[in-house]
């Protein structure tokens, strides 16, 4: 089907039903069977229930429920504006912060989520939007949104090539989990004495007898780079419950010491955080190597070093540092009132069994191995994300001739 013939079309006019969420707060229950979502829950095209998501009980779920089903959207409208996800029966209450909508059985429900993640329609919604510290969209601008629609068959074939590079993302991901998981479930079978007794070669030690620990840089905003600067892992470069995120990079090209420098595969850790959640602080993540091999570090992380005289590698660090035990001593040494902080003596005073050196050497080449291979499936998954956000405004402009 040629461009030409495609017809012009206002979102309204491909669904059946288009709302929003509860506006107000329904009573929570931590035993619900239910969760309340809002638009940070809607991530990479999918629903996510995170560990800190509020749960409500049947009966509140019946007084709040929307008309979601096997046809539905969801979209951010209120903060987290443009967060996009395909509902999937997931048990949920849905917040004002996002919308939902049911596309008709005539279109394919796949195009029109890659209609709403294009530039196109993300762009409108930003420029539509009201407000001044949380921005908000209405209903009304997201149903008059006008869009080319090919036919059925077009339809089909444009989501199925996007959709090919989505799945390619996601088994990616999920192998990432998959080694991430092994590598957990090894230290706690290797390197975790069983019992109350140490076994024989293994040595109860102290952090700070074995690692350095080192609070980063007190940067300044105007130091703070786009890019072509020394990239600077920072607070939000640590993942909540340990791993490194890598949408949280920072560039500064300010001033800094080489106290302040952290090398690629070495380690950092939250020691701040909002409330008293200890949903980040005290987590570790390891420095991947796709931002180079030298970086800084902000003063929101510590770099947690190995002496020249230990064989413990950051490997190792890092699946000691998600052990229960020691990381209820590490945030024993956070406080704070509004804002927890984490002081440096958590990273000195704990005390842990130190297995021996073959051991360690042991675990830490297969944990090390599995690191690099996570490293390269996220480097292989930006580049499958940056040919679909390149394949798709082509493709919904007609660019790219589909064949029949």
């Amino acid at each position: 089907m040629k461009f030409s013939d495609w017809k012009n079309v206002q979102l309204q006019d491909v669904v059946s039903k288009l709302g929003d969420g509860l506006h107000g707060t329904p009573k929570y229950d931590e035993n619900g069977e239910y969760f309340f979502i809002n638009g940070n829950n809607l991530v990479d095209g999918k629903v996510v229930i995170k560990e800190n998501t509020k749960r409500v009980s049947v009966e509140e779920y019946k007084k709040y429920k929307k008309e979601l089903n096997d046809r539905t959207i969801l979209l951010g409208i209120n903060g987290t504006i443009g967060n996009v996800a395909l509902y999937e029966n997931e048990k949920c209450v849905l917040g004002k912060s996002a919308c939902y909508f049911n596309v008709v059985n005539s279109v394919d429900k796949q195009f029109v989520k890659y209609v709403i993640t294009n530039n196109g329609f993300q762009s409108y919604i930003q420029r539509t939007a009201n407000g001044t510290t949380i921005k908000n969209v209405s209903l009304k601008s997201i149903r008059e949104f006008e869009f080319p629609l090919p036919d059925l068959k077009t339809q089909t074939k444009i989501a199925s090539i996007l959709s090919s590079l989505d799945d390619a993302i996601e088994l990616n991901q999920q192998t990432n989990k998959t080694l991430e998981e092994i590598a957990q479930t090894l230290f706690k079978e290797m390197c975790v004495p069983k019992g109350g007794e140490l076994p024989e070669g293994w040595k109860l030690q102290i952090f700070e007898n074995v690692f350095d620990a080192d609070r980063g840089l007190s940067y300044k905003g105007a130091g703070l780079a786009e890019s072509d600067a020394m990239p600077m892992h920072n607070l939000n470069s640590v993942l909540e419950g340990g791993g490194y995120k890598t949408k949280g990079i920072k560039y500064y090209n300010g001033d800094y010491k080489e106290k302040h420098f952290v090398n690629a595969g070495e380690l950092i850790i939250a020691n701040t955080e909002q409330g008293h959640k200890y949903m980040l602080i005290g987590y570790p993540a390891i420095v991947p190597s796709f931002y180079g091999e030298k970086g800084i570090f902000s003063h929101h992380i510590y770099r947690l070093r190995p002496k020249k005289s230990c064989y413990l590698s950051p490997d190792f660090m890092y699946h000691l540092l998600l052990q229960q035990r020691v990381r209820e001593q590490v945030i024993g040494f956070a406080n704070g009132t509004t804002v927890n902080m984490l002081k440096i003596e958590g990273l000195q005073k704990p005390k842990f069994a130190m297995p021996p050196k073959e051991l360690a050497e042991k675990f830490t080449a297969i944990a090390k191995a599995n690191r690099l291979q996570i490293e390269q499936n996220i480097v292989e998954n930006k580049t499958l994300a940056e040919l679909r956000d390149l394949l798709l405004p082509k493709l919904m402009k007609g660019e790219i001739e589909i064949l029949n």
